[in-house]
């Protein structure tokens, strides 16, 4: 086997750990990334949702700080107003001092302020609370909005601030907005967090959890899942690699077993089975090819030695044209036939169709045609000789249950006598002035019992009667419908002949029966005879 047999070799295009990525990124991340867009308005909501969750709750609690902050300021104030009951104004200036930290000062009552009372100071940005110490006078402090807004930070850039608890609160659609009154006060806290600053957030919180996700599952898992892919597609591969080696000649290499094989263990070892058996039935076929040819150079040379005994030319005999043909179903038959002049100047004239194919029909056939012709040397009556020819073909043949046909005639051209049987063969065909006579006699074929009396038949052949000798193979050959050449084809045939010679009508006909069969494969021997009298 040589390299140049192979004109295209194939090799693994791609690279399975690669399609496993791709398909994995296809089938998983990708979904998952399309699921974050899909859910992001939907978080998006959530988020606001939060966030107004988040100012109510800040609300009330700084609400609620607010409120304590009053409660121990008006506490306070309290005291100090009591403290100063009867007290010298030097005394309370000193009181004064010592409260400053609180900011804690004496001012005019503002207007509508009575008992106590909490207020918005706008312009120092504080609380101002304070107690009625008469018609004109109150003791005030202050809470600074810084102490309120203490410890809040910047979240969400939320602006606190405070109004009057009657006045309306309208939120901007970039804004969320809440509003919690303070008790005992005519205030209310208003918080505002913008929703740009929400968004911001929410898309930075989704870059993040996107790069993430591509990062731990894109990167490192694909990272991971194409090496281990990778190695786990190696068996495939070497399994592939060893395929070609195949392909190209060599036939010793083999699948080796890899631990992370699995299931291409099992193809690798089954196409090391493959290969193996492959290579004995190679070299069965190799020894059944020899013996082949060997059998075949003895049938050839079977077939010459039988084609040798046969008649090559038929024999020159005056006052009769004679063709002849024979075609084997296989290298050897157990047709024949025989044109035999004898030293009486009569011509022993034999066709003969044994049962086997082969060399078996081609050993009894010879073995038949050597008795008669012996025979018909020796002994006068031809009776005698067909009788006794059975005999004897009967004892090599009758525990193999062989058998043959056989039309047998004797003619002296002296007389134009013809004396014939036939034994279980088909009846000669006699065209005679446009007419069919059939010469057949009543008996059974040689080898298959003994035999008493040989029914003969004679007759005189006249000018131009033509005389046709014929095997089954003739009549039975078929075509690819399996249709039957057939005796009235044959007889139609035979009177359509005017003046050819008996070549030209044996060629003839052959001719007609390939054209008729089409090529289908004929299974029996073909056999034929053609003999025109030419003596006026």
């Amino acid at each position: 086997m040589t390299d140049s047999k192979f004109t295209k070799q194939h090799h693994p295009t791609g690279s399975l750990a690669f399609r496993v990525l791709v398909i994995s990124l296809v089938l998983l991340v990708i979904p998952l990334f399309v699921q974050s867009i899909i859910l992001y308005h939907q978080e998006y909501e959530e988020w606001l949702s939060d966030a107004q969750g988040d100012l109510e709750l800040i609300g009330k609690e700084r609400a609620h700080l607010i409120e304590e902050k009053i409660t121990m300021s008006w506490t306070l104030l309290e005291l100090i107003a009591d403290q100063e009951e009867g007290v010298p104004k030097t005394y309370f200036s000193r009181a004064k001092n010592y409260v400053k930290p609180f900011y804690i000062n004496k001012i005019p009552l503002p207007r509508g302020a009575k008992g106590n009372f909490a207020m918005i100071n706008s312009r120092n940005n504080a609380i101002i609370i304070g107690r009625e110490e008469s018609k004109t006078e109150a003791l005030v402090t202050r809470i600074p909005m810084t102490e309120i807004t203490k410890d809040l930070g910047t979240y969400m850039n939320m602006q606190m601030s405070l109004v009057g608890i009657d006045e309306q609160v309208f939120a901007r659609e970039d804004q969320i907005v809440f509003k919690q009154p303070i008790a005992g006060t005519d205030m209310a806290l208003k918080l505002v967090a913008e929703k740009e600053l929400i968004h911001g957030l929410h898309v930075q919180s989704y870059y993040y959890r996107f790069a993430t996700l591509f990062f731990f599952i894109g990167i490192i898992g694909g990272s991971v899942a194409y090496m281990l892919m990778r190695r786990i597609s190696k068996p495939l591969r070497h399994l592939c690699k060893t395929m070609e080696r195949v392909s190209e000649g060599a036939a010793h290499a083999r699948y080796r077993e890899d631990k992370w094989g699995f299931e291409i263990n099992e193809l690798g070892l089954q196409f090391n089975d493959t290969l193996d058996g492959l290579l004995i039935h190679q070299e069965e076929a190799e020894r059944e090819r020899l013996h082949r040819g060997k059998l075949a150079e003895e049938l050839r040379i079977g077939h010459d030695i039988q084609s040798s005994l046969l008649p090559s030319h038929p024999p020159g005999f005056l006052g009769l044209d004679i063709g002849a043909a024979y075609f084997a179903a296989k290298e050897v038959n157990g047709d024949f036939y025989d044109l035999f002049r004898l030293d009486s100047g009569k011509l022993l004239i034999v066709i003969c169709d044994s049962a086997g194919k082969g060399v078996s029909g081609c050993l009894y056939s010879l073995g038949l045609r050597s008795m008669l012709r012996s025979l018909a040397t020796v002994h006068s009556n031809f009776a005698e000789v067909v009788k006794i020819a059975n005999d004897l073909f009967w004892l090599d043949a009758h525990e193999s249950s062989m058998f043959s046909t056989l039309w047998i005639g004797l003619y002296d051209p002296k007389t134009a006598h013809l004396s014939y049987c036939s034994q279980g063969h088909p009846p000669a065909i006699l065209k005679r002035l446009g007419e069919i006579i059939e010469l057949g006699t009543d008996g059974i074929a040689l080898g298959a019992q003994k035999i008493d009396v040989i029914n003969i038949k004679e007759i005189f052949l006249e000018e131009n009667d033509l005389l046709v000798l014929y095997t089954d193979g003739i009549t039975e050959a078929h075509n690819q419908a399996h249709q039957l050449f057939g005796k009235k084809r044959l007889e139609e045939f035979i009177l359509s002949k005017r003046n050819e010679t008996a070549k030209q009508i044996t060629d003839e006909l052959i001719e007609e029966i390939h054209l008729f069969s089409d090529g289908a494969l004929q299974y029996d021997d073909m056999t034929l005879i053609v003999i025109i009298n030419t003596n006026p």
